[in-house]
């Protein structure tokens, strides 16, 4: 699919970037001399002797600022924020508050060129407070806007949500409002693709459409065609995609205007003819957009081109092809650090190589795992800094109402913000609810395709004992009995001596027969007591663990215990559960010998793990988010979930009814 995300935020990048207005430019001889003069030497010495040429406090620092985000145009990072630093000293010197809000922003928008969100978001948040202490309005939202897409970008749709409307609120009222609701509205379209409210996301998509036609914006518009294309494409309603990204690419020039976008609408147009049947048409389309995203050297395009090509070969059936190409994308995903489109090409290549599926997968939930305990860090990060915002705005508001009002306003006004923080929060608590939803069911379908890979791989050996069972019992031990019959009728004269031998040769001939008999019955026994597929799974995550610790670790599955009577979401959640235990002894517990034992006691299930670490505070468990996970999970499946803990180990008990025989 498009990388809408992507393409929105480096638009608005973009547009944002130009902050300095062009105030700082100067007709004077001597201002230009003198910055072409530090930008060639890269001069950092005796700057005050520079700003004694400058007449004002207020020229000093513009100049200051000019320096620095030329520095930022030229990528020079250690110039960029030495300069930066002085001009913000500067402006704290001289009280000047609009530029140390600018030198925030530069700062934002630096750190998210480096890729390191949370301080971007921190520098945006910092210049929206103090746009906000400047009477700003306009550009503390346009610091709003930068904030709610950051959040988008680690799927922080509720935050990113509100902070789209209150920055709508700020900017609505300004001369040059049109320029700035279109990528609100354009967010907001986003954030609902993303929580999967289609039509929500279409109808302020087809606002943003409005605002780009208004502006009389052709970039812009052949955005938001595509956009509406993208959300059609996930209602699986193709013709409406083609009909979009058909609009967007008959807008005149838009190859020349935008290469990208152009390689983008072709690449998207091609994925829905494709997903039609019309795989003439979509090749072509695919070719086309990969040779201009090649042409542009456009990394994030290829990759997503190449998993569309990936799957267009794995549909016709050359394997050979998809498996070029989805490799292809998948090194350059990883090289680039593309990591949504490396978890799509480990889908991928999944289902090219269904013998490899068990490794690809394996490395799909370890990268996934790790970009959303990432991506919550950073949300964390993120309610963190607003929420010292929040703390900070108050306190001025109420600072600023004693000396205005009477205190009974400051604490009728501070009971409406509590009230609007629990909405909000009751709220965000829901959305989130969905979010885990969502989460635990992509995490079952993950352990069920593990599960019928394992059954499969079971399913192949049995075959391959009984064979070999077949062809000892059938071909070689007949051809013996038929030897050794042979012998038998012989009716052989000669001295007592070699008779004894003859005797001797046809009695091992017969022990040969019975050992190769008990061989074939016992590969036949085995492959009729096979039924490990549940505890070979298990077993895999426990030797996973072994090698992450120097603790020895004993695991022990009951004989008695048939995978095939326990319901799936029972295996489902003993596995992730056995996971987050482990994960915990390797993390905290320090032990030296973990047991665990997984067995059966009439229709329950029962697991044991025992570790002789050094245990945990039991006053603080409400706080520990792995003993809640496992107390949920136990509570879904109508199980119970025991532990005791002390300076010598830690036994937790797992215990879940599997049969009912009423």
């Amino acid at each position: 699919m498009s990388k809408i995300n992507y393409l929105l935020f480096s638009f608005f990048f973009i547009l944002i970037a130009c902050n300095v207005d062009n105030n700082y430019s100067s007709s004077s001889k001597d201002y230009n001399d003198l910055k072409h003069h530090i930008l060639r030497e890269k001069r950092t010495d005796s700057i005050n002797e520079l700003l004694d040429k400058f007449s004002n406090d207020s020229l000093k620092n513009k100049f200051l600022l000019d320096i620095a985000y030329e520095f930022y145009i030229r990528k020079d990072s250690s110039c960029f924020r030495y300069w930066n630093s002085q001009a913000k000293d500067m402006a704290v010197k001289y009280g000047l508050k609009k530029n140390i809000a600018l030198t925030n922003w530069d700062l934002g928008n630096f750190f998210y060129r480096e890729h390191i969100i949370d301080s971007s978001y921190y520098h945006y948040n910092l210049a929206y407070e103090q746009y906000l202490d400047a009477n700003d309005d306009l550009k503390a939202g346009r610091m709003l806007l930068n904030m709610a897409i950051l959040q988008e970008k680690v799927k922080d749709y509720i935050g990113s949500e509100n902070s789209t409307f209150q920055a709508l609120d700020l900017i609505e009222n300004s001369t040059e409002s049109q320029n700035y609701v279109y990528p609100a509205n354009n967010n907001l379209g986003i954030i609902y693709n993303g929580l999967e409210d289609y039509s929500e996301a279409l109808t302020y998509h087809w606002k943003a459409l409005g605002n780009a036609k208004s502006l009389q914006d052709p970039i812009r518009t052949a955005r938001s065609y595509n956009n509406i294309g993208v959300v059609y494409q996930k209602l699986k309603d193709h013709d409406n995609s083609i009909l979009n990204y058909t609009r967007a690419l008959q807008i005149d020039s838009i190859y020349q205007k935008e290469a990208s976008l152009f390689a983008m609408l072709t690449d998207n147009l091609g994925y829905s003819e494709f997903k039609l049947g019309n795989y003439q048409i979509a090749s072509f389309l695919f070719q086309k957009a990969l040779k201009i995203r090649d042409s542009i050297q456009h990394e994030s395009g290829i990759v997503i081109n190449k998993l569309h090509l990936g799957e267009y070969y794995l549909e016709n059936g050359d394997t050979t092809q998809a498996l070029q190409y989805t490799l292809e994308a998948n090194s350059l995903a990883a090289d680039t650090r593309n990591n949504r489109d490396l978890l799509a090409s480990y889908l991928q290549l999944a289902k090219i190589e269904p013998e490899k599926a068990p490794s690809y997968l394996d490395s799909y939930i370890h990268l996934n795992d790790s970009l959303l305990n990432e991506e919550r860090a950073i949300r964390n990060k993120f309610a963190r800094i607003r929420f010292e915002t929040d703390q900070y705005i108050q306190k001025t508001q109420q600072l600023s109402n004693e000396k205005l009002w009477l205190g009974l306003i400051a604490v009728i006004l501070g009971a409406s913000l509590f009230l609007l923080y629990l909405l909000t929060n009751q709220k965000a608590k829901n959305k989130e609810l969905k979010f885990q939803k969502e989460q635990q069911e992509y995490n079952e379908d993950i352990y069920k395709l593990l599960l019928k890979q394992q059954t499969k791989l079971e399913e192949g050996r049995q075959e391959e004992r009984a064979r070999i069972s077949s062809e000892l019992h059938d071909g070689v031990l007949g051809k013996l009995f038929g030897i050794r019959m042979n012998f038998g009728l012989l009716n052989l004269k000669a001295p007592n001596q070699v008779s004894e031998k003859y005797h001797l040769l046809l009695e091992k001939l017969q022990h040969t027969e019975e050992e190769i008999r008990q061989i074939s019955h016992n590969l036949i026994s085995e492959v009729s007591d096979s039924h490990l597929n549940f505890a070979k799974l298990l077993e895999q995550l426990v030797a996973d663990y072994r090698s992450l610790t120097c603790a020895a670790i004993n695991f022990n599955f009951d004989e008695d215990i048939d995978g095939e009577l326990i319901d799936e979401n029972i295996q489902i959640n003993y596995y992730r559960i056995l996971q987050e235990a482990l994960q915990n002894v390797v993390k905290h517990a320090e032990a030296n010998k973990v047991n665990v034992k997984i067995y059966r006691r009439e229709d329950f299930l029962f697991m044991e793990i025992l570790d002789d670490g050094k245990g945990f505070d039991e006053r603080k468990k409400v706080k520990g988010i792995g003993l809640k996970n496992m107390k949920d999970r136990m509570e879904k499946i109508g199980g119970q979930f025991e532990f005791q803990t002390s300076a010598t180990g830690t036994k937790l008990l797992f215990e879940v009814k599997i049969q009912n025989n009423g």
